[in-house]
Parts: C-alpha cells; sequence; structure tokens
C-alpha cells in the first residue's frame, strides 16, 4: 500500500477516541539534543573563524561552513528526534521533501552567520531568521512522513514552537556574539551552542507536542514499530559530512598558513635563508637565490652549507656557525646585525648586513634575513647629489658634538661659506651668539624629546641681512635606536613672511570689515507674500529657521511700532513705481533688546530682492561720542559744549515764544579744604553727589552744566515774568549746602550763586554768564565777610 500525506491544521475535526499515542526513546532524544549543541558548537567555532580573517574571500569561505555544517546539523538534529518519536504504525519518507528540507535551515543559517561580526541585520532580526528557518526545515520535514493516518496540529503549540526557536536563537546569538567581541577563548563558545542547541531542541519538540495523529479507516496499528533505517542512514551521512568538512577545514587552514608565510618570503625586499642545526640550508627566497647566484634546482639537488655562502668575521676566533647561533639566542646582539662578507657561486665576494632568529617548533632551525651592501657607497653619492640638487638648505649634524657633517649646496651658498669649510663647524662658528644659543638649545631639546622632530622658524642675520628660515628637524638614530645625526632642513621663506605679512594685515581688515558690515541677502516674493532669508538675515533678527515660517509678517512683527509705518510706505512706494527703496528702523529681537538696521531693496517684476545692514554698533557708537562730546566725564551733567549747543537753539525758541530764561553761576565754598586735606578722590565724590542734587532740581527742558573745578550753571527756562529769582536761587542754596555723608565722613559745603536773566540783562550766553560770574563774585565777598 503507498502511503499517503494527510495533514490538517486543526485537531477539532478529529474524536479524540482516534488519536494514536506516541511513545519516545530517551536515548535517541539525548543524542538529538547533543547533535544540536555539536552542531551549533562547530557552527560558531567556525563563525568565530570567520571573524578573525581579514581576507574578504576567506570570510565568505568561513562563512558559508559555518552555515552548512549548523545546517546539516539542524537537519540531523530533526531526523533523530523523528527517529525518537516511535507511532505503532508504517512509516516513510518522501526522499525528493526529505532532501528539501535541508535548504531552509542552510539558507536561515547563511543569513545569520554570514553577518558577522553583527554589523549589518539588528539582533531581532537575525532571530527571526534563525527562528524561521529552524520552524521551516521542521515542519517541511514533518510532511515528507507518509503513512495511513491523518497528522493535525495544534495551532497554540505550533505558534509556540516557532516563538521559543525565535527567542532561544537570539539569546544563543546575543552570547556569541559578546563572546566573540570580547575575544574569548573559543571553549567559551559552549555557552552560546548550549543556547541555540536548546533553541532547536526546544523548537522541535515543541513542534512534536503540537503534532497529533489520528486513525484512519484503513489504518493498520502494529504491535511494534517500525525501524526506521532511512534515520540511520541520514544520521550516518551528516556524521560523514562533519567529519569531513573538519578535516577538508583544517587541511585548507595549514595550506593558506603555508601559502602565506611562502607568498611573504618570497615577495620581501631582503634576502631570506633557513638552515638547520648544523648550518645545512633548507629554503632561500628568490631575493636570496639571486644575491648568492643560486637556483632552486640548486637547493634541491645538492646540500649547500651556510659557510659556503657568508664567510665568517675576522675579529671572532668561533666558527661562522657558532657566532649565527649565540647571535639567535642573544637579545642585545640580535638587536644589531652582522656585517658579513658574502660568496656568490662565481667566487665574488660582495658586503653584505645580517640578522638571525631561531624559528620556533621542535625542529632546531634558523631564519636569517640579508641585506646587500654592495651598493651602500653609490647610495651616499646619489644622496649627496640628490642632497645639492635640493633648492633648500640642508645640514646634518652629530648628535654628540652638534658639529656639521654633511651640507648641500643650497646651504653652502645661503651661508656664504664653501662646503669643505663648513665641515666640522659649529653654530657658534657660523651664526651670532644669541641665534647659535638659540640653535644649540632647540637641538638638546629635540635630542630629549619623544618625538625627535620639530619644526620651527629662525630670524637669522646672515652677511648683514635678515632671513627668515622655516627649519624642519629629524633625528636619525642607528638600528639600537640611539641618536647619531639632526638632519635640517632650511627653507628661506623671507619673502614668503613678507607676502604673508601683507596679505594678513589686508584680511584682517576686511574680516573687520565683513563682521561689522553684518549683511543679510533677503528675496521677498509680493504675490505669493513669501520671505527668503539667507543665515545673516536670521543671525540679525535672532530667529532661528525652523522659528522662520516664510510670511511678510516674520518680518513686520519684528519693526517697532513707531518705524513700521513709514518703512511700510517706502516699500508700497517702490512696488507701485517699480524702483528701489531705501529705510533706516529698529527691530525688535527675542531678547526684549532693539537693533538698528538700514535696509536697501529694488523691485525686479513680482519679487523684491534686497539685504539688511546691522547697523546697530555704528548708532550706539554716535550715540555715545555725542553723549562723550556732550557731557562731563565725572558728573555726567553737560560740558561747556552741550551747554552752548543748548544754549545756541532754546534762546531763539524762547524769543519766538515770548518766554524768558536765567542763568545761575555757582561756585563752591570750603571745596578746596577738602581736596587738599582728603585728596582728589574724596573731592570728586562731594561733585558727583551734588551734581546728583543738581540734576534732581532741574525739570526735563532745564539743564544743569559743570564749566570749572567746583564752578557749575543752570539755566531755568520757559519761565513767565511772574518767576520768583529770589526763591530760586534760595531753592539752590539750601540744595546744596546740605551736609553730605562720604566714606570719610560728613562735610558741610558752601556755595556763592550769581545769576543773569535773558532777555532783559543777556542776549547771548556769553553777556548772561559774564554778569552770572559777576554777582557770583559779589555774594562770595558777601559770605567770606561773614564768616
Amino acid at each position: 500500500m503507498k502511503h499517503g500525506h494527510y495533514h490538517f491544521f486543526s485537531v477539532a475535526d478529529f474524536p479524540p477516541n482516534t488519536e494514536i499515542l506516541a511513545t519516545y526513546d530517551v536515548f535517541f532524544v539525548l543524542v538529538s539534543v547533543l547533535i544540536a549543541i555539536s552542531a551549533s558548537l562547530i557552527s560558531f567555532v567556525l563563525a568565530a573563524k570567520m571573524a578573525q580573517t581579514e581576507m574578504q574571500n576567506e570570510r565568505t569561505y568561513w562563512s558559508l561552513a559555518s552555515a552548512c555544517f549548523l545546517g546539516f546539523g539542524i537537519w540531523s538534529m530533526h531526523f533523530v528526534g523523528m527517529l525518537a518519536y516511535q507511532l505503532p504504525l508504517v512509516v516513510s519518507y518522501d526522499p525528493f521533501i526529505t532532501l528539501l528540507s535541508v535548504f531552509p535551515a542552510i539558507l536561515a543559517s547563511i543569513v545569520v552567520m554570514g553577518k558577522l561580526p553583527y554589523k549589518a541585520n539588528a539582533l531581532w532580526l537575525r532571530s527571526i531568521y534563525m527562528g524561521v528557518g529552524i520552524g521551516s526545515m521542521h515542519y517541511i520535514g514533518m510532511m515528507a512522513m507518509q503513512m495511513d493516518a491523518a497528522m493535525a496540529y495544534d495551532g497554540w503549540y505550533f505558534s509556540l514552537s516557532i516563538v521559543v526557536a525565535v527567542g532561544l536563537a537570539g539569546i544563543a546569538l546575543k552570547t556569541h556574539e559578546y563572546v566573540t567581541t570580547a575575544q574569548l577563548r573559543i571553549t567559551k563558545q559552549i555557552v552560546p551552542a548550549i543556547i541555540m542547541g536548546s533553541a532547536i531542541s526546544g523548537m522541535h519538540y515543541t513542534g512534536m507536542l503540537s503534532m497529533h495523529v489520528y486513525a484512519l479507516p484503513e489504518t493498520k496499528i502494529l504491535q511494534e514499530p517500525e525501524t526506521k533505517n532511512l534515520v540511520y542512514l541520514v544520521m550516518l551521512m551528516v556524521m560523514l559530512f562533519a567529519f569531513a568538512i573538519l578535516v577538508f577545514i583544517e587541511l585548507r587552514t595549514r595550506t593558506l598558513l603555508l601559502e602565506r608565510y611562502n607568498a611573504v618570503l618570497n615577495t620581501v625586499q631582503d634576502g631570506v635563508i633557513t638552515f638547520d642545526n648544523s648550518g645545512l640550508v633548507e629554503f632561500a627566497n628568490p631575493v636570496a637565490l639571486n644575491m648568492f647566484g643560486l637556483s632552486d634546482l640548486t637547493l634541491t639537488t645538492q646540500s649547500v652549507h651556510i659557510r659556503e655562502l657568508i664567510s665568517p668575521s675576522e675579529h671572532t676566533t668561533e666558527s661562522l656557525i657558532v657566532s649565527l647561533k649565540k647571535g639567535a639566542n642573544n637579545s642585545v646582539a640580535h638587536s644589531a646585525p652582522f656585517t658579513l662578507d658574502g660568496i656568490r657561486k662565481n667566487g665574488k665576494v660582495f658586503p653584505l648586513s645580517l640578522k638571525v632568529k631561531q624559528l620556533p617548533g621542535n625542529h632546531v632551525a634558523y631564519m636569517c634575513t640579508i641585506k646587500d651592501l654592495s651598493d651602500v657607497k653609490n647610495q651616499e653619492v646619489f644622496a649627496q647629489t640628490v642632497f645639492d640638487a635640493l633648492p633648500n638648505m640642508l645640514l646634518v649634524k652629530n648628535a654628540k658634538t652638534l658639529s656639521i657633517t654633511h651640507v648641500n649646496d643650497a646651504g653652502s651658498e645661503l651661508l656664504g661659506i664653501d662646503k669643505a669649510s663648513l665641515i666640522g663647524l659649529s653654530d657658534f662658528d657660523i651664526f651670532e651668539e644669541k641665534e647659535a644659543k638659540a640653535f644649540v638649545s632647540d637641538d638638546k631639546q629635540l635630542l630629549l624629546s619623544s618625538k625627535k622632530q620639530n619644526a620651527h622658524e629662525y630670524r637669522l642675520n646672515i652677511g648683514g641681512k635678515v632671513h627668515y628660515l622655516h627649519t624642519k628637524k629629524i633625528v636619525i638614530g642607528d638600528s639600537c635606536g640611539d641618536a647619531q645625526f639632526i638632519l635640517s632642513l632650511s627653507e628661506d621663506v623671507t619673502k614668503w613672511r613678507e607676502t604673508q605679512y601683507e596679505l594678513k594685515t589686508l584680511n584682517r581688515r576686511m574680516s573687520m570689515a565683513a563682521d561689522a558690515a553684518r549683511i543679510g541677502v533677503w528675496e521677498w516674493d509680493i504675490r505669493a507674500n513669501l520671505l527668503i532669508w539667507d543665515e545673516w538675515m536670521h543671525k540679525i533678527y535672532n530667529i532661528s529657521q525652523n522659528r522662520f515660517s516664510g510670511l511678510f509678517s516674520d518680518w513686520e512683527n519684528t519693526v517697532h511700532t513707531s518705524d513700521i509705518d513709514g518703512v511700510k510706505k517706502k516699500i508700497e512706494k517702490a512696488v507701485l513705481e517699480k524702483s528701489s527703496f531705501e529705510a533706516t528702523y529698529r527691530i525688535k529681537t527675542l531678547n526684549e533688546q532693539y537693533r538698528h538696521v538700514k535696509a536697501y531693496g529694488r523691485v525686479e517684476g513680482s519679487k523684491m530682492f534686497g539685504i539688511n545692514v546691522d547697523i546697530t554698533e555704528q548708532i550706539e557708537a554716535e550715540q555715545k561720542i555725542k553723549k562723550l562730546a556732550n557731557s562731563d566725564t565725572l558728573t555726567g551733567l553737560a560740558n561747556r559744549l552741550a551747554l552752548s549747543t543748548y544754549m545756541r537753539n532754546e534762546l531763539p525758541r524762547l524769543e519766538r515764544n515770548a518766554k524768558f530764561c536765567t542763568l545761575f553761576y555757582l561756585d563752591l565754598n570750603r571745596f578746596k579744604p577738602i581736596n587738599d586735606e582728603y585728596g582728589h578722590a574724596l573731592g570728586d565724590e562731594v561733585l558727583v553727589e551734588l551734581a546728583r542734587r543738581l540734576k534732581a532740581l532741574c525739570r526735563s527742558y532745564d539743564i544743569a552744566a559743570r564749566v570749572g573745578g567746583d564752578e557749575f550753571i543752570v539755566v531755568v527756562t520757559e519761565l513767565s515774568k511772574e518767576y520768583d529769582i529770589q526763591r530760586i536761587t534760595m531753592r539752590l542754596f539750601k540744595t546744596l549746602t546740605q551736609p553730605i555723608t562720604t566714606t570719610q565722613g560728613t562735610f558741610n559745603i558752601g556755595v556763592s550763586i550769581g545769576h543773569a536773566s535773558y532777555p532783559s540783562e543777556g542776549k547771548t550766553l556769553e553777556e548772561l554768564i559774564h554778569i552770572a560770574d559777576e554777582r557770583m563774585y559779589e555774594d562770595k565777598k558777601q559770605h567770606s565777610k561773614e564768616s
């Protein structure tokens, strides 16, 4: 009988008494869990291997190997788990579906494991990939089962199996991510492997709980469950696959390491030779073969001893092989190379530099790196030629004596001394003492510094002419790291320095002008009533771009209420006449301060283009200058200039309105003794207090001015014929003679007052001051008699 497929996703359609109960073989359950954990462990180990490699091709290789192994592990666990699931029925498996079921697990593993080290996808997405892959493999594998019975799935357990797979897979991947990024040992991968194995096993057995088998009329119940030979075969094949892939991976790793080792040795520019404990040459890279005139065939067909290639040193009685072994084992000697003679195949001797090191491993062997020194002298000549071709001065000094050992033609020309004479000289032999001390001090600091290089600019007097030299110095050390020479390369930047100074001055002026201008550019679409501002417009109006709607009202609401009507009239006129406009107005910023803006605009078509210039600082400066020019710096009262300006405007106005004014001239009494005894600071304190009292007496249209050290003028204006001069005089006298409290006590000041009225006693300021001054002196004489 051909078994059929009877799969249903509801258990409600089958009577409970028709369900066929299955049993589980505990041994195979444990084996299936162990397979899941083992497959996860090996897959994570391979994934860690992938994360450590820097080669993209190798990373892809390890990623595919890891994913395939994990996918086959999930597949194997499923069928071993099915072996543990025993029904009293004849059960077979569809070969095609059985083979097909492995692909979801492998694909999910490729997606998840191929994204290490976890930079491409989020953890939750990778968890879903893995969980859905495990679930798809399980339920496709279940579809491969063929039996004469109905299989129905419990929806709740079906969903739970997927949740278990996704959740545990996420925990396993997160744990593996921590293990990999923390660079712990591979043995620590067992923790995420156990969690991932639990995810695979948990999903499988939760899924099995969701499956119920119900008898059909044609179902035949067996007394003993049938052995599933197919599952044994699948398990055997997966185990063979696992063994084969591990052996292949290990062989590939060893081959790759060997290929890299040979590639490195064959591409280095130095000669490389390895020899055994007796001195027989085992390997020579192409550079070494060419250096000694050998070939690979020579090493293959005959034995070559190291002493046939290198002569021992004349300064030692030891054999060459003993010297090389000591050099390999002596860390101090190892840092300094041997300088020996090499022997070519044709017998020609050449100088070489050699370093030797013992290779690790059970087999005792040594590796030599060799440099051919035949061209050293030619290189020195070449270097000197290059030095002389440089347009900049090049000097080389001995690090111990700081004397010159090399110099090029440009240096000789700049210093005005021939090269032969410069060799052996110090800075004190060439430069002035102050400049030489600076050079020597800089050289010593450079030798003590950790960077071993610096760059400075020096101002030197060479041949009576000032030169600026931009000099870079570098310490040249030997193979042990000890300083041997100081190389300095100096460029004469005198002309550049002069040009730079001029440019810097010009740039400073331009920068100051640009900052002072504070110009903003704007565009207004008249029809749409929309504004476009540049960055400076936002700065001028202190409105951020996210608060700027672009409407005309954004600008209109910032203009001072006293200025908006006048500005809008100018704008409307420019729009109507298609002309330009110019306006100065105040704007209110967010911090409740007013700024002064100069605006220019021109209409073109349906748009107006213009600029705004922030002239706040200019206006405030003008106001400050005007205030300083018209006020006394100590008291803040008007000065003589402000008084003259005031009277020049006030007297014609009074004449037009038939009004009068009176000028009062005040001179302090007993003030000089205070200044002499207590100092000018206390005197200034007294004057400031008297000025404050005078300001309090004056109305908004009166004026109080300081015209001398202790002399003041008060002009009371807008008077009628009935005003009482004596009453105003007495008020001034009482106010100023009140006791004055200072930091050094209380003082009483006297005052003499004279007055003159306009227009009856004088028509000009000078006439009024002259009459008031005479009366003030009469008053002062009267006070002197009384005292």
